[in-house]
């Protein structure tokens, strides 16, 4: 609990300097300070892009999507920059079908099976892919371990109310871009969320209960990232 305490705090430091930052950029373009030919450039969506990009960087354990945020906003800012006549804004949907092919190849290789193998079958894990399409499906699993959800211009609905956590720390990494997921937990799970949204929701609508009794020694954390996107998380009585 001291380490997700003290990650909370540096992320809410970077967030804070983030803000403190393009806030003063804001105060020298009102008082003119920055020159016409750089409002254009600072001011601008990839802009936005790259200072998203550094603070998922320097602010998450896991640096590929910051990294690739920032590689996606330089690429269009270098026509911005440099201004190049071609049509650089028709780069735009090549650009993301390649940023998506690159997380979604990164989330598979972080799959480690054989790793898995040493410690629970792999039917102890998920990994749904969820492209153009979706559906809905339950998990009866009684050691279940984690494992991951993409969702692109899908959905998915996964149903845990019949499943049992294993000992220890358990993990779901999603990844929701242009789409979204939603998880059904049971009531007595221990559940930390950690999912980032960029133009994009997160919804946790677990049904608060007194009359249970959490696991000791289990832990499902729920992690990952949604890009113009959705995740819920909800349980039933």
């Amino acid at each position: 609990m001291r380490s997700q305490h003290k990650s909370n705090s540096n992320n809410r430091a970077i967030f804070g300097v983030f803000l403190i930052l393009f806030g003063c950029l804001l105060v020298l373009k009102n008082l003119d300070f920055i020159p016409y030919e750089l409002r254009h450039v600072i001011f601008s969506w990839p802009s936005l892009l790259v200072g998203l990009g550094a603070l998922f960087f320097f602010g998450k354990d896991d640096k590929t999507t910051g990294l690739v945020l920032m590689v996606a906003g330089g690429l269009f800012l270098m026509p911005v920059i440099f201004d190049w006549s071609f049509n650089w804004r028709g780069l735009f949907w090549p650009v993301m079908l390649i940023i998506i092919g690159v997380v979604v190849i990164r989330k598979r290789t972080d799959c480690d099976f054989g790793k898995r193998s040493s410690v629970g079958s792999d039917t102890d894990y998920i990994d749904e892919l969820n492209i153009f399409g979706g559906g809905e499906k339950v998990i009866n699993n009684n050691n279940f371990r984690g494992g991951k959800v993409t969702c692109v211009f899908g959905g998915t609905e996964l149903n845990f109310s019949n499943a049992k956590l294993s000992e220890g720390t358990n993990v779901i990494d999603v990844f929701a871009m242009f789409g979204g997921c939603v998880l059904v937990v049971p009531s007595d799970w221990d559940v930390r969320v950690e999912v980032s949204a960029i133009m994009g929701g997160i919804s946790d609508k677990r049904m608060p209960v007194t009359n249970y009794i959490v696991e000791p020694k289990k832990e499902l954390i729920i992690r990952g990232i949604v890009i113009m996107g959705g995740c819920e998380i909800k349980s039933y009585k």
